[in-house]
């Protein structure tokens, strides 16, 4: 009988493909916001465009983690033969779909003369797929015979982990297109969005603590599966909140010390201790995995 650890140390690829996709596909979504704006030069736009590759490499890096739990890639064909019928075939689908409306629209803002009213339908467009993707992603793990998985607090979890982590990440390609967030106050509100999901994050990871012990099969309840839930919950929440922090020390700092911005080496440190937090809850979430009968 397998334990939970060994469980999630299988499912190590899509434990990664949970933590990375989803919030680089958040972090696209807030930085293409800023690209809708009206007010940017044709120079910030084009920086902007150029640092869109950090979200896209990370969900690209998540799905190519997730894309060797496949085994052999020929097995990619069965996989898109279950669209519309299978969740996780569904899943794979939006990602595709994302990858490759985000991935040719960064490639067309290169162009010297891009069509701007088609360059703004299009980013929109890939907005949109990613918001699918990310549902798909919540929703592939609802399987009635996994009853640890088939809870309303899986896919609401999964998507406050975007919210937190995606905001983040999306200040690393914002600082690094060298545009002041902080100056026009958007910064902040990404920071608040990052702290309002997490404590939501916390509150669903609660109620789920207490759900764990009444989800049993023949053998085990899932809190036996996941014996120090607590203390994995308590890693994410001090690792997040030191991420967002970080970034919410020089966004709220007072301007009267003069101007301050948000460096590159300490957005990502603050966006690679979100994701680490993040990993520790996905890799909860593959520990805790039990199916009916006598499987576990």
């Amino acid at each position: 009988m397998m334990t939970g650890i060994d469980t999630a140390w299988g499912e190590i690829t899509l434990v990664l493909f949970t933590t990375l996709a989803p919030s680089g596909v958040v972090a696209f979504i807030v930085m293409g916001l800023t690209l809708l704006r009206g007010d940017l030069s044709s120079e910030e736009r084009r920086r902007i465009n150029q640092f869109l590759s950090i979200p896209l490499v990370t969900a690209m890096v998540g799905l190519v983690a997730s894309a060797t739990h496949l085994g052999n890639p020929a097995n990619a064909l069965y996989v898109f033969l279950g669209v519309g019928r299978s969740p996780l075939s569904t899943e794979v689908f939006c990602a595709v779909v994302f990858l490759a409306l985000a991935g040719v629209y960064w490639l067309y803002s290169f162009s010297v003369h891009p069509n701007e009213r088609l360059r703004r339908w299009w980013i929109a467009l890939a907005m949109i797929a990613g918001v699918v993707f990310v549902t798909s992603v919540s929703l592939a793990y609802a399987a009635d015979t996994i009853v640890s998985w088939s809870t309303p607090s899986v896919p609401i979890a999964l998507w406050l982990n975007a919210l937190v982590g995606g905001p983040v990440l999306a200040l690393v390609g914002l600082s690094a297109a060298r545009w002041s967030p902080s100056a026009e106050g958007f910064g902040r509100a990404l920071m608040a969005v990052s702290c309002l999901a997490l404590v939501l994050n916390l509150a669903v990871y609660g109620i789920q603590a207490f759900e764990l012990p009444a989800i049993e099969n023949a053998f085990l309840t899932a809190a036996d599966l996941v014996p120090h839930y607590g203390g994995m919950v308590i890693a994410f929440s001090l690792l997040a909140a030191a991420g967002i922090g970080l970034d919410a020390r020089i966004l709220f700092g007072r301007r009267g010390k003069g101007p301050r911005s948000l460096t590159i080496p300490r957005a990502v440190a603050a966006s690679a201790l979100v994701l680490a937090g993040i990993f520790i809850m996905r890799f909860a979430f593959y520990m805790m995995h039990m199916t009916e009968g006598l499987g576990v």
